[in-house]
């Protein structure tokens, strides 16, 4: 029988409110946007965009992080007074030390600025629904009051990170711009979030801005830059899609939908979130998401970036993919994810109950390998029947990846000189990995006379990006040329999408600027007045590395560059070098700045320095240059990192459908850090 005090206890416990940190999440996603809000009833003035595909990609990333309180406000209920209204309820429902996401799918717009505190005349807005468009000038007394300026927005922000108080987080992430620049290359299927000119109100028309420059700040940055520790309020991040001279195109997701490329690469990242993780580091691994979509927009970033993501408390759960289907022998199932997602033949995987953190550690699981791929669907054998139970019961978890088909689909349609038509078409017909495609290409080969010679350029069509200088078409090399820049592509992808990652291997880095003149790699200096949107912008000259340990085992490291025109190389160890494989081996817990600086040089434009982690030694050197040397070279190569490097040299001719193709990411981890290359100042 309980006693008097132990009923009231119990009671207690029944109906006092907990303290404990509670995640809250506001999705506001406006995609259908309402026809005829011009002068031409049945028109649509902002063109709908795919943000309602973009929901589950957020809610699913933050459920798996623990969020337990999603509200999502769509379309009609997104009218300015119900994002105003779901702010509020925000508000009320939070408590000191909570943490809030708040992120917007929908158009964005520059209006003129009503209260004389932006230098450019203009505010940034979020196009709400029913907001109207105001291109054609129609809209003459209109006063903007159906647009959510970004004033209004970051005080209702403020007042919640008051209301959280120093020890709360707020996450701003908006996959909406407002760039008026149309998109570069073919790429025209891909849908532009928020490009429509600035609007001019009534009695704004003739009003002008300083033009002073300023910093540049993401879309809907914060306008208050104090810390946490000047305020007593929450710290408070902003992600925004793109620069405001870009278009935040949209992308195909790998279950084949269009969505936001922000919103997609937020939802990536998030599957690989690791202990310790800062925003700054999340940033980081959404602009390395959006290099995988062959994105050329830069999203920004703002705010206390280096403070740990949500508070530091992360669920450190693994990638795994929901069953699509299940055999009635329950040996084979399919999931929604395929070769857009790097997964092909031959790789392995582990079938475990649904809500198992980490494969490697769950005591029941079903092994099963890929026997075909599709771009968005795979096809998996398992090696015994799966026990009794919903598909909804168990996750698809990756083990071993295998190599895959790295076709690349190319034109060679621009190309009027006869004679480099067919010595180009010769050159690649012996490359197995390309397949000739006029419709769809991922490449082009462009005809560019100059000076009376015929040149050619490789040109990706997903944004325009030219590989190396023009290449002159008068010998045989021109063509040899042109195969070779096709196979720095191929390896520069491959590489950008081996993205491996073991709970107990976690190694970091970060580029350190070099104080002028000094020759020593620890005379570094402040990095803040060489970042650019988030991202460390350098001009050519020396940086130090620095490398840190936060795994629990000691592991052997090295570094290879991607550059922005598809070269890759080894940067450490040091090429040329006697370096050892044990000069470059960290213990767990430990952080140095790695001896050798690194020069940084042309071309200009996004480059990635990728670190991988191995608790085996291995020497990336050994293989750097085995897709001159042939195949043969690669047989004797032992260490798993070895061979991908290796493989990935030399994909023209194995394709990696022949001999060993598994690569086990259980023994591996990468870090990704990417940075912009920068003319020097004058």
């Amino acid at each position: 029988m309980y006693s008097v005090w132990a009923v009231f206890v119990a009671f207690q416990f029944a109906v006092t409110p907990t303290l404990a940190q509670t995640k809250h999440a506001l999705i506001i996603a406006i995609g259908d946007y309402p026809n005829g809000t011009g002068t031409n009833k049945g028109t649509t003035d902002w063109p709908d965009i795919n943000s309602a595909n973009d929901v589950p990609l957020i809610r699913e990333s933050l459920r798996k992080q623990g969020f337990t309180d999603i509200v999502v406000l769509r379309d009609t209920q997104a009218t300015r007074n119900g994002i105003l209204a779901a702010l509020d309820a925000l508000k009320e429902r939070c408590q000191k030390g909570d943490i809030v996401v708040i992120h917007f799918s929908s158009h964005g717009q520059q209006i003129d600025d009503n209260n004389n505190d932006e230098l450019d005349a203009l505010d940034e807005a979020i196009v709400c629904y029913g907001a109207p468009d105001d291109a054609a000038g129609r809209f003459a007394n209109y006063d903007g009051s159906q647009h959510l300026r970004d004033e209004d927005l970051g005080q209702q922000i403020d007042q919640i990170r008051v209301r959280l108080e120093a020890s709360g987080d707020v996450l701003l992430i908006a996959d909406a711009c407002h760039s008026g620049t149309i998109m570069r290359g073919n790429g025209g299927s891909f849908l532009v979030r928020g490009n429509k000119s600035p609007m001019h109100l009534a009695g704004y028309k003739n009003r002008t801005g300083s033009r002073v420059a300023q910093k540049p700040r993401p879309f809907l940055g914060s306008t208050n830059t104090q810390s946490t520790s000047q305020t007593g309020m929450a710290s408070y991040v902003v992600i925004s899609a793109a620069r405001a001279d870009e278009a935040n195109q949209e992308c195909i997701t790998a279950a084949k939908q269009p969505a936001g490329s922000l919103s997609y690469a937020f939802s990536r990242a998030m599957a690989n979130l690791r202990p310790g993780e800062t925003y700054r580091l999340l940033f980081n691994q959404i602009v390395t998401e959006l290099q995988r979509m062959e994105k050329s927009q830069h999203p920004e970033v703002e705010g206390t970036v280096d403070r740990q993501l949500f508070g530091g408390q992360i669920v450190d759960q693994k990638s795994y993919y929901a069953i699509s289907t299940l055999a009635e022998t329950r040996l084979q199932l399919t999931i929604a994810a395929g070769q857009l997602e790097m997964i092909y033949p031959g790789t392995t995987v582990s079938i475990c109950p649904a809500g198992t953190k980490n494969p490697a550690t769950a005591t029941q699981a079903v092994s099963g390998t890929v026997t075909a791929s599709t771009l968005f669907a795979t096809t998996i054998n398992l090696a015994k029947p799966l026990p009794a139970g919903l598909e909804s019961e168990y996750w698809v978890f990756l083990r071993e990846r295998a190599f895959g088909d790295l076709t690349v689909r190319v034109s060679l349609d621009s190309l009027k000189h006869p004679a480099s038509l067919q010595q180009i078409k010769g050159a690649l017909t012996n490359l197995p990995l390309v397949k000739f495609d006029q419709q769809e290409p991922d490449l082009l080969i462009c005809q560019r006379d100059s000076a009376g010679f015929v040149q050619v350029v490789v040109r990706r069509t997903s944004d325009g990006t030219v590989y190396g200088n023009p290449i002159r078409m008068y010998t045989q090399e021109g063509a040899e040329k042109v195969s070779t820049r096709i196979q720095d592509y191929v390896q520069a992808k491959f590489l950008q999408n081996f993205n491996p990652s073991y709970p107990d291997i976690d190694v970091r880095m970060e580029l350190l600027p070099n104080k002028a003149q000094s020759q020593n790699a620890n005379d570094t200096t402040s990095r803040e007045p060489f970042m650019q949107n988030g991202l460390l912008a350098v001009p050519p000259g020396w940086v130090s590395v620095r490398v840190t340990n936060v795994g629990k085992h000691p592991a052997y490291f090295s570094i290879i560059d991607i550059q922005p025109d598809g070269i890759v190389s080894v940067v450490f160890p040091r090429p040329k070098s006697d370096d050892s494989p044990n000069d470059y081996r960290i213990e767990s817990g430990k952080s140095f700045i790695i001896p050798s600086r690194v020069k940084i040089s042309p071309p200009y434009g996004s480059e990635t320095f990728k670190l991988l982690a191995s608790l085996e030694k291995f020497d990336l050197r050994n293989v750097i240059k085995m897709r001159e040397r042939g195949d043969s070279e690669v047989r004797g190569v032992t260490n798993v990192l070895e061979k991908v490097f290796g493989r990935a040299q030399v994909v023209a001719r194995t394709r990696g459908g022949e001999g060993e193709s598994g690569f086990p990411e259980t023994t591996i981890g990468s870090f990704s850090y990417p940075f912009l290359i920068v003319p020097a100042k004058r």
